[in-house]
């Protein structure tokens, strides 16, 4: 057993763990969480009121079973609940699908680093009210599997959030994944209130920390990696926020370790963020 953090209702808290290999767990053994399952590869977490089944071919399938905090969507219908039309259900997927696609053809063509505009190293995808994954485009995986936890944290954390802001996220308690993944999330507003919200996340050439490209390998401290956001408002009154951004991105926490410095690509930086 190790106690691992996790946010329970809201706020941070260390719960023991199990620790297993997963090369010593026999086919159909149900591990629930919190507990931690290693191979040589990889680590993977499964979070509380969260279930991993192994399956005959040694791979993990994981389910939810609870409330996991921010992200409990036990509010929703299920779709045996809610009368459709197939037919209009079709149109309105393909609308949002295409929405998305957009979303990401937009960024790449007015962004203006290698990562983005070259790589393709950026997601796109569109939201519910509650932050709940509505569709994306084909674009990567990591990004897309923790964004919706990246949207619904904003949504249950975030105060005041009126028409005109826009939110810059990267920070892994709420819902980031390595620093340079920046996520923008736009709130769609109509009468009012928030509707619906869409979100792009792209990778920084570099964000600031102890090394360039801000994914050191050895850090000990999240400061080393770059610059963090957990709720900043990019855009506030529909004005882009430069001046604070760029006072974020260049004057970084070197108490740390000394050798800590701004962002080394400034202007990446914000031509991809007005991206």
């Amino acid at each position: 057993m190790v106690p691992v953090y996790f946010e329970v209702g809201g706020s941070a808290k260390s719960l023991d763990s199990k620790v297993f290999n997963l090369e010593h767990l026999k086919a159909d053994m149900k591990i629930e969480g919190p507990a931690i399952i290693l191979n040589k590869t990889s680590t993977v977490l499964v979070e509380p009121h969260c279930v991993a089944v192994v399956d005959a071919y040694g791979n993990l399938e994981i389910t939810i079973q609870g409330s996991m905090g921010y992200g409990d969507y036990s509010h929703y219908q299920t779709v045996e609940d809610v009368p459709y039309d197939p037919i209009e259900l079709s149109i309105f997927g393909h609308r949002f699908m295409s929405i998305a696609e957009q979303m990401g053809t937009t960024l790449q063509r007015t962004s203006a680093s290698t990562n983005i505009k070259e790589r393709l190293d950026f997601s796109c995808a569109l939201f519910d009210p509650y932050g709940g994954l509505v569709a994306n485009a084909p674009h990567v995986p990591v990004h897309l599997g923790s964004m919706q936890d990246a949207v619904a944290f904003q949504v249950a954390n975030l105060e005041n959030w009126k028409e005109g802001e826009v939110i810059l996220t990267n920070h892994p308690i709420a819902g980031g994944t390595h620093l340079p993944d920046m996520t923008i999330v736009t709130p769609v507003f109509k009468d009012g209130r928030a509707i619906a919200y869409v979100a792009s996340r792209g990778h920084h050439s570099d964000i600031g920390g102890i090394q360039p490209g801000s994914m050191p390998a050895f850090s000990k401290h999240i400061d080393e990696e770059g610059a963090q956001f957990v709720s900043f408002k990019i855009v506030k009154d529909g004005v882009f926020n430069e001046a604070e951004l760029t006072e974020i991105l260049m004057n970084q926490n070197n108490e740390v370790n000394p050798l800590i410095t701004g962002s080394r690509n400034l202007t990446d930086n914000i031509a991809d963020f007005k991206a």
